[in-house]
């Protein structure tokens, strides 16, 4: 009959459970044993002897299991949940004995090989486990529990070392590995304290439920929108902690099965955000050992395949609406007074971005607007600055001469943007809804630039213009994800994006008679798609519309014409570029009529006058006008239309 000592007076505790389970392997190493004389096997002999008082392994694993049996949150049993056998168990401890008791480590000669672990661990007399002590180390390895030191060895000779992190996780005391996070359940935010739009609000309610049940979930939508703070919430009310993993660690398989490891003993559901590229899927490799759950946080576009092919769990989180924005700031800022929240939550940014800015405008008070937007424009965003520049926008209204059919379309489009939201609630839409896409087209300098400049100036929107040069790439794939994540950004940021010459990039599709055909088609299609879906106010300029794909032109909600001024028009605009000048009127109306010239090459022509004046140090007079006249038709190879001036030969 065996005795089992009696552990139900010890503490439920890692620490404590950690000491007991070392404690039978520790047994279980003086029986292999035997009656070995050398220094290190007496010396195991007798440490057995003093802590075990001299039961059997079997004994002490029986005690040991019942004793732990009433507290599944302990790491060691967390892991036998999770899938490590109890062989395999068996050796991690030898490895961390090994470590932690210098007598063990003699035995081992310092580091435990597979061969010295084989012997150790083997039973009966024909040695028929050592091909299962063998796969029991080799699934240690693979699951990220063990490394081996020298792979390079002959296999018996291969010393294993047993993860650190995983060692001080199973004392009790969590550690994450490099580029994870362990957060304890009492330091993540509370379920009920999550703010989501009452048409996600029930499905919300029901995924704890699911995380518990340890299915797979996938959070998708916008960057800096409450993704990661979900997966918190859900975590804590499924009552577990939660580890945040890098994308880094789950593209490499044995740190991603290391960091799933050390999550289940941690009691941790793993978190891992995975922005894909369009068209990307990501492969997620499996793991012996790891937490059933899995939360996967993801953009709009992409996907991710598991290895073990489990069903996913999706919900898809939008940007906030108006009051589900008011809320944020009033939860964020320092109070303020209704009229100011209404104001600032206009603005069009995601619940992350909101947050962010609320920290960097501190306890300032009172918010406006024009702080707000301050604060976003200091949000630097890699996603749009490597491709996009911001174009700064003048406090002062710009004049644009735009003749009565292209105001009137302007002016639509500046309402359209300033209700796109209540105008998308009254209009079933689908993605990109809210979006507003223009096309401002005309030949080059009738102002289309300084159009767009006007619009984010009345919007009160930063404006950004994506630098072709940056976002188009030779590589298949890289423009469309180089686009995808500026697109993003602009979404989430509220801001006004141009894309000037976008000719270049909406050309009509061709009939595939090359590879290059078919990949500027396939950039073309992605294009059509993007912009079709796109949240944010996209302004695309072109000098060449017959050049653009007819679908560009149909998912446009407003054209604006451009045309080249008239003689009333270009006698206005160059009257406002001249400012202070005194320069005759029946000059600037000769000019006006009979000089056939863009608003750019007017405001070229004001620039040049102005300098001469400025060189002469006085006003703008005729003298300087004409000059600057003559000089712009000289730069065209052209004649210049005034009149000769005739000067008297005395």
């Amino acid at each position: 009959m065996t005795v089992v000592p009696d552990l139900s007076a010890i503490p439920r505790t890692p620490a404590e459970h950690l000491r007991l389970a070392l404690i039978a392997t520790l047994a279980h190493l003086a029986e292999a044993l035997g009656d070995a004389e050398d220094g290190p096997a007496c010396a195991i002999r007798h440490a057995h002897a003093d802590v075990a008082g001299g039961l059997s392994s079997v004994a002490w694993d029986r005690a040991v299991e019942q004793w732990a049996a009433c507290d599944p949150a302990l790491p060691l049993v967390r892991l036998t949940n999770a899938g490590l056998r109890p062989l395999d168990l068996s050796l991690l401890l030898t490895l961390g004995l090994a470590e932690e008791d210098a007598r063990v480590a003699d035995l081992l000669d310092n580091r435990p090989s597979a061969g010295s672990l084989t012997a150790l661990w083997r039973i009966g007399p024909k040695g028929e486990r050592g091909a299962a002590v063998r796969a029991a180390l080799a699934r240690l390895a693979d699951a990220g529990l063990a490394t081996i030191v020298d792979s390079a060895a002959a296999r018996p000779e291969q010393q294993f070392a047993i993860h650190p992190q995983v060692w001080d996780t199973m004392a009790g005391t969590p550690a994450a590995p490099p580029d994870t996070t362990i957060v304890s359940l009492q330091d993540l935010p509370l379920l009920s304290d999550y703010h989501a739009e009452p048409m996600l609000a029930e499905k919300i309610a029901m995924l704890p439920a699911i995380v518990a049940a340890g299915h797979v979930l996938a959070i998708r939508g916008p960057a800096r929108n409450g993704r990661r703070t979900l997966a918190g919430a859900l975590a804590r009310a499924s009552g577990t902690g939660l580890m945040t993993i890098a994308p880094a660690v789950a593209a490499d398989p044995p740190r991603w099965r290391a960091a799933l490891a050390i999550a289940a003993a941690a009691g941790a559901v793993p978190v891992v955000a995975l922005e894909c590229a369009p068209g990307e899927t990501v492969f997620l490799p499996d793991a012996q050992v790891a937490p059933a759950a899995l939360i996967l946080v993801l953009g709009a576009r992409g996907g991710v395949r598991l290895a073990d092919d489990r069903p996913l769990t999706t919900v898809t989180m939008v940007a906030p609406p108006a009051a589900l924005r008011a809320q944020h700031w009033r939860d964020t800022l320092p109070p303020q007074d209704e009229e100011t929240v209404e104001s600032i939550a206009q603005l069009r940014l995601t619940s992350g971005v909101i947050r962010r800015v609320a920290r960097t405008l501190g306890g300032a008070s009172p918010v406006t607007c024009a702080c707000v937007q301050a604060a976003v424009r200091e949000l630097h965003d890699r996603r749009l600055e490597t491709v996009a520049a911001r174009v700064p926008i003048p406090d002062a209204p710009e004049f644009v001469a735009l003749d009565a059919d292209a105001q009137a379309e302007f002016d639509a489009l500046v309402a359209h943007c300033r209700h796109r939201e209540a105008l998308a609630a009254h209009v079933a839409t689908g993605p990109g809804g809210v979006g507003v896409r223009a096309l401002f087209s005309g030949p080059s300098g009738v102002g289309k630039t300084l159009a767009v400049r006007r619009l984010a100036q009345r919007l009160g929107k930063d404006l950004w213009r994506i630098d072709l040069s940056s976002a188009v790439s030779k590589y298949i794939g890289e423009t469309e994800k180089t686009l995808d994540a500026a697109f993003a950004a602009a979404e989430e940021l509220d801001i006004v994006l141009l894309l000037d010459e976008g000719d270049a990039l909406m050309t009509r599709r061709t009939d595939v008679g090359t590879a290059n055909d078919r990949y500027a088609n396939l950039e073309t299609n992605f294009l059509l798609q993007r912009i079709e879906a796109f949240e944010g106010i996209l302004v695309v300029t072109t000098n060449a519309a017959e050049r653009i794909d007819k679908a560009f032109q149909r998912r446009m909600d407003v054209v604006v014409p451009f045309r080249a001024p008239d003689a009333l028009r270009r006698y206005e605009i160059l009257d406002r570029h001249l400012g202070d000048h005194r320069a005759g009127d029946p000059l600037v109306q000769e000019i006006a009529v009979r000089c056939s010239l863009s608003g750019g090459q007017l405001r070229n022509v004001a620039l040049h006058a102005r300098l001469l004046a400025i060189d002469r140090a006085r006003p703008i007079g005729d003298a300087e006008l004409r000059a600057a006249i003559e000089r712009e038709y000289r730069k065209q190879e052209a004649s210049c239309p005034l009149k000769p001036q005739l000067t008297a030969v005395s």
